[in-house]
């Protein structure tokens, strides 16, 4: 399978060329437009990061939902540990559906902060 690069990567890759490579050779109102650009792009590449962050404060409130709703005890702000407790202690059942389910989605939701193409492979 051809390995393709994610708009994260694109976007950082032309915005690294377009300010390292282009834009020190422009003047005047050429340098100011590369610049613009420049800037669109890293608002671009930061709203994407911020719509993967979203994604793993979803799966982090699923986490807390799921423990809830399992009557496990747990603090919202460290939610994962307590659920890897829950998983080593056998007080939940690994072949629970739901619970693989959404140890999915958590696992996909850091992957898509730490390794983003890896889950497009």
């Amino acid at each position: 399978m051809i390995n393709k690069p994610d708009i994260h990567d694109l976007l950082t890759e032309a915005r690294r060329v377009l300010m390292n490579s282009l834009t020190p050779e422009l003047k005047g109102e050429h340098k100011y437009e590369a610049l613009m650009i420049a800037n669109a792009m890293g608002m671009a590449i930061r709203e994407l990061g911020q719509d993967e962050q979203a994604k793993v404060e979803k799966a982090d409130r699923a986490v807390s939902a799921f423990l809830e709703a399992r009557s496990e005890p747990h603090h919202h702000a460290e939610c994962e540990a307590f659920l890897a407790e829950a998983i080593r202690e056998r007080r939940l059942d690994g072949g629970d559906e739901a619970l693989r389910n959404l140890l999915r989605t958590l696992t996909e939701a850091r992957l898509g902060i730490n390794s983003p193409g890896y889950l497009k492979r």
